[in-house]
C-alpha cells in the first residue's frame, strides 16, 4: 500500500499532474458479492441444492472457501474433491447452472437480508458526475448470476457490461475481458493505467496485479483485512463509506 494505512497517495502537486490526472479516463470495475452486496449466502446456497440434484450427491460446500473465485471453479474443486473426472463435470455443469439461476432467483427473493453494503451507493453516484469514470463489472458469478443479484437493487442499468465466471473459470483471465469489452461497448481505448479493480478478496488483487491495473480493496467480506494488507493492494480500505477517499484513490 502506498501512502499510509489507508493506501492514499499523495495530492498531485504540480499544474501538469492536476492536468494529466483530470484528463485521464477511468474504467473502474467492481467485484459484487461483499463488496457491494452482502448476499446472505443466497449463491452457496441455490449451488449447493442445483449440484445435488444433477450429480445426484450430497453436495457440502461449508468447507469450501467461494470467496473471490468463479462459479466454475468452485463447481470443480467440489465435485472433483468427490471423485468427479473432469469430462463428466464439463458434460453435467450447463445443466447444474440452470437450474442453479432457477434456485437463486428464490433464494434472493426469500432471503430477507441480501443489501447492499455501506458507502456504494454514494460511490456510484459520484462516478455518475465523473464523464470520464466509465463502470463495468469484474465478478466471478456467471452472468446470469450476477445480473440477478444486482436486481433487488437496480444496478443493472449502471453496469452494462463486465466479466464474468462464464468468460472463464481462471479469474486471471476476467480483466482481459472486461478490458476489451470496454474498448468495444465505449467506443474508446482504454490503457491499463486507467484500469481499476475494485474488490474484497485475495483473487481480487492478485487478477489487478496480474493484470497490471490498479487495485483498490474493500475489507468488507470474509478475508481478514490483515490477510489482505499482506498482499500489498494499491489501496485498502475498511468500507467504501469514505467517498472523498475513495474518489481520490480511483482518480490518482
Amino acid at each position: 500500500m502506498a501512502g499510509g494505512s489507508l493506501g492514499l497517495a499523495p495530492p498531485p502537486t504540480t499544474q501538469k499532474d492536476c492536468a494529466r490526472i483530470s484528463a485521464m479516463k477511468r474504467l473502474v470495475l467492481f467485484d459484487i458479492d461483499e463488496t457491494m452486496i452482502y448476499s446472505d449466502g443466497v449463491g452457496r446456497r441455490a449451488m449447493e441444492a442445483a449440484l445435488r440434484q444433477v450429480f445426484d450427491q450430497n453436495v457440502d460446500a461449508t468447507g469450501l472457501s467461494m470467496s473471490g473465485k468463479t462459479d466454475p471453479q468452485i463447481c470443480y474443486e467440489l465435485l472433483t474433491s468427490m471423485g468427479y473426472s473432469m469430462d463428466e463435470i464439463k458434460e453435467k455443469l450447463p445443466f447444474a447452472f440452470k437450474l442453479y439461476l432457477e434456485l437463486l432467483e428464490k433464494e434472493i427473493e426469500n432471503s430477507g437480508r441480501i443489501k447492499l453494503h455501506s458507502g456504494v451507493v454514494e460511490l456510484l453516484q459520484e462516478l455518475e458526475k465523473h464523464p470520464e469514470c466509465h463502470l463495468g463489472l469484474l465478478t466471478g458469478n456467471i452472468e446470469e448470476g450476477a445480473r440477478l443479484k444486482l436486481r433487488p437493487f437496480d444496478l443493472n442499468r449502471n453496469f452494462v457490461f463486465g466479466a464474468f465466471g462464464s468468460d472463464s473459470a481462471n479469474r486471471n483471465d476476467l480483466p482481459l475481458f472486461a478490458h476489451k469489452r470496454a474498448n468495444e461497448v465505449l467506443g474508446k481505448e482504454f490503457s491499463r493505467e486507467e484500469i481499476v479493480i475494485i474488490g474484497d478478496a485475495v483473487n481480487d488483487v492478485l487478477c489487478a496485479k496480474g493484470y497490471g491495473v490498479k487495485c483498490i480493496i474493500t475489507a468488507t467480506g470474509k478475508t481478514p483485512k490483515e490477510t489482505l494488507a499482506q498482499l500489498n493492494p494499491d489501496y485498502l480500505f475498511d468500507s467504501l463509506c469514505d467517498t472523498p477517499r475513495v474518489m481520490q484513490a480511483i482518480l490518482s
